[in-house]
C-alpha cells in the first residue's frame, strides 16, 4: 500500500514550507503544483492573481495541472503533494487544509524572500490581493469542479497556522498520519 498526503492551505498558510517538512519526515516524494503554476503566471508576465482570474474563464490552465494530479493514481510511490486540488483528484491521501489569517498570510508573503513570492508594493495592496487570490480560487474550483477548497468537512485535517508554533502543527499532523496509516 502507497501513501499519499495532499496538502492544500490558504495562501501565505505556510503550506509549501509544510509539505517540504512532511516529505522530510517521511522520506516521500514532494510534487508541488503551486510552483508550476507561479512559474507559468512568471512566464506570462502577470500575478498569480491574474493568473487565477484568467483561468476562472480558461479552464484549460486548471486542465493541465489536473490531468497531472489525476495521473499520479496510478503510480506506484508514496507522495506529498502541494496543491489545491490534489485532496480532490488523488485517491486515499490523507487530507490536509492548513489555514490562517488574512494579515498573517499577507505579512508572511510580504516577507517571502523567494524567487518566486508574489510582489506587494505594500501590505495594504498585499491584503487586497491575497483575499482576490482567496476568493478568485474558491469561485474557479466551484464552477470547474463543483467543489468548495474552503469548506472544513473535505479534509481529515486542518490546522489554523496563524499562531501555532511549528512543533504543534508537526504534532497535529503525525496523529493524523499514524491513524491514516493504521487505517489502511
Amino acid at each position: 500500500m502507497f501513501h499519499r498526503i495532499s496538502v492544500t492551505g490558504d495562501p501565505g498558510s505556510g503550506k509549501t514550507t509544510f509539505a517540504r517538512e512532511v516529505a522530510e519526515k517521511t522520506g516521500y516524494r514532494l510534487i508541488t503544483t503551486g510552483n508550476i503554476f507561479r512559474q507559468l503566471a512568471a512566464d506570462m508576465g502577470i500575478s498569480v492573481t491574474d493568473l487565477n482570474e484568467i483561468a476562472e474563464t480558461q479552464a484549460q490552465i486548471d486542465h493541465k495541472v489536473d490531468d497531472y494530479l489525476k495521473a499520479l493514481n496510478e503510480t506506484r510511490e508514496n507522495l506529498v503533494l502541494d496543491s489545491r486540488m490534489a485532496w480532490h483528484f488523488v485517491k486515499d491521501s490523507l487530507k490536509i487544509r492548513l489555514t490562517v489569517d488574512l494579515d498573517v498570510a499577507v505579512e508572511r508573503i510580504f516577507k517571502d524572500n523567494s524567487e518566486l513570492r508574489e510582489n506587494f508594493t505594500d501590505l495594504e495592496t498585499g491584503r487586497i490581493e491575497v483575499q482576490k487570490r482567496r476568493d478568485s480560487e474558491i469561485a474557479r474550483y466551484k464552477a470547474l469542479y463543483n467543489v468548495d477548497i474552503s469548506d472544513e468537512s473535505n479534509f481529515d485535517l486542518v490546522i489554523n497556522t496563524s499562531n501555532k508554533a511549528p512543533q504543534d502543527i508537526t504534532e497535529a499532523f503525525q496523529t493524523a498520519f499514524d491513524a491514516y496509516k493504521s487505517g489502511q
